[in-house]
């Protein structure tokens, strides 16, 4: 049995040579744009799920994947970056979506919270999204900015709504949403824009929202 001296120094020799060797069969990039076509799909997924977004007049209609029998660049990499109201960051994975007046008529069920995990800013206001918030919105943990006001969304803001502690804006204006207002929005600790009015909540403010407005 070799020294502890020399068993160190030649493992760190051959995790090296495993990883020059994984860096010569990985196309560069390969990673980002595997990720970047989940993150495409993803969002496609929730398209299918809408209605009237299918047809070539549809805001959502530069959400396509590419052919899989087309040539060149644009056939190697399934990108959402150039679709419309989504920005990506360098490595090509989306951090915002900006849908602002964009006619969509559907739900949040199948919202891809939990596949886009750069994702920061969400602006949803001014369409026709109705049924709940579901609780998988907690699974968006980068988020800082999301807004889904003037929409149709009805039932309780979910208490998930507090696992997003990067969260500054918070916007729900004119919706349909009832119950009370979670607790868990006072644990925003970052939150310094809260704007829940015209909807059909209980109670008021979590304490902890009221000081800071105090």
């Amino acid at each position: 049995m070799g020294s502890p001296e020399l068993e160190t120094p030649i493992h760190l020799l051959a995790s090296f040579a495993i990883f020059t060797v994984l860096l010569a069969i990985i196309p560069q990039g390969a990673i980002p744009a595997f990720a970047s076509t989940l993150e495409a799909q993803a969002l496609l997924k929730w398209k299918s799920s809408l209605q009237n977004q299918n047809q070539s007049t549809s805001s959502l209609s530069t959400w396509t994947l590419p052919p899989q029998n087309a040539t060149g660049s644009n056939a190697t990499v399934a990108s959402p970056c150039n679709w419309h109201g989504i920005s990506c960051n360098l490595a090509r994975s989306v951090m915002g979506i900006n849908l602002t007046s964009s006619n969509i008529r559907g739900m949040l069920d199948d919202f891809p919270f939990s596949s886009l995990p750069y994702l920061t800013y969400t602006d949803m206001y001014i369409n026709e999204l109705i049924g709940g918030i579901p609780p998988q919105v907690g699974l968006s943990t980068n988020l800082t900015y999301l807004d889904l006001s003037f929409n149709q969304l009805s039932g309780n803001i979910p208490r998930e709504i507090g696992y997003l502690t990067k969260l500054e804006v918070l916007h729900m204006i004119s919706n349909e949403l009832n119950g009370s207002i979670p607790d868990e929005i006072g644990q925003l600790n970052l939150l310094n824009e809260l704007a829940l009015y015209s909807n059909q909540l209980d109670g008021s403010l979590p304490r902890q929202r009221r000081s800071q407005h105090s």
